[in-house]
């Protein structure tokens, strides 16, 4: 018996210890995402995401500083051919563009984790190197901004609270 169950163990031991299939992530895994998001004190940011629909999900964030708004942005994240890929573009109040006439800057899903989704610029354009989204369930997200300014690395940090 005690040789029947080792050989059991060999021949299944490589199916039991195989990791489980890796799905390709899609826009359902950025829900946590969703919602209204507002940090900052004089300076107030604040983040508002629709629910994944359409193919798309969608963006919008301002910065607001004495009682005037700074700028605008607008994001979408997209599944395309199974990559998630995020655009956006900058605004000032009087709805000129930062980027001027270039392409939105554009970057790519290529890390998530739960409710932690990094977004990667390869190259960096415009400076963005990437964006990490990440929240640990407690209705704070955290927006950590890598960016690479005159070939040095720096960034920034973004806290919001849930706000709905």
């Amino acid at each position: 018996m005690r040789v029947f169950t080792l050989i059991a163990l060999f021949l299944t031991a490589p199916f039991a210890m195989a990791p489980a299939a890796f799905a390709d992530p899609g826009l359902e895994d950025l829900r946590f995402l969703e919602g209204h998001w507002r940090g900052g004190e004089g300076f107030v940011f604040e983040e508002i995401w629709s629910a994944p629909e359409g193919g798309v999900m969608t963006g919008m964030a301002r910065g607001v500083a004495s009682g005037e708004l700074r700028f605008l942005e607008y994001i979408l994240i997209t599944d395309e051919d199974g990559a998630l890929v995020m655009r956006f573009k900058h605004f000032n109040a009087d709805y000129s563009n930062w980027e001027g006439e270039d392409e939105p800057l554009t970057l790519t899903l290529t890390e998530i984790d739960g409710a932690d989704a990094t977004f990667t610029a390869d190259p960096p354009t415009h400076t963005v190197k990437s964006i990490r989204y990440w929240t640990s369930g407690d209705d704070m997200l955290q927006v950590d901004v890598a960016q690479i300014e005159n070939g040095e690395e720096g960034g920034f940090t973004l806290l919001f609270k849930r706000m709905d």
